[in-house]
């Protein structure tokens, strides 16, 4: 009930990957929005709504406090701005997490070093 849950969603070019820390479960959504690279992505209505439904997924039972999230992009496939990274942040928290962290890291984030993030 006062447990806070941690999502982890990568970014992709046309899709998302998202689970929830520590979860067994995955949840794969094509979105073939965000696979236009030609220019930074101005319209994150979209973007939202899907981050939405998401969250709602992967939400476990009833809580107080509301989870958290980290946006991961690949900094070699999915170039981003500084201004989508921003944009994606507030998309995020206006789709039902508290607090987004966001990484450009090259490689994935492993549970442990997650979780560690929770303490």
């Amino acid at each position: 009930m006062f447990r806070r849950q941690l999502f982890y969603v990568q970014v992709h070019q046309d899709h998302f990957t998202a689970r929830a820390v520590g979860g067994d479960r995955a949840i794969h959504r094509q979105r073939s929005a965000l696979g236009n690279r030609a220019g930074p992505t101005k319209d994150f209505s979209a973007v939202r709504a899907e981050l939405k439904a998401i969250f709602s997924e992967l939400k476990t039972g009833f809580s107080f406090v509301r989870p958290w999230a980290l946006l991961h992009f690949d900094p070699v496939e999915y170039p981003i701005t500084k201004e989508e990274l921003a944009a994606f942040q507030a998309a995020a928290m206006r789709s039902g997490v508290s607090f987004c962290w966001l990484s450009t890291w090259e490689h994935p984030h492993e549970d442990k070093e997650l979780l560690d993030m929770l303490k």
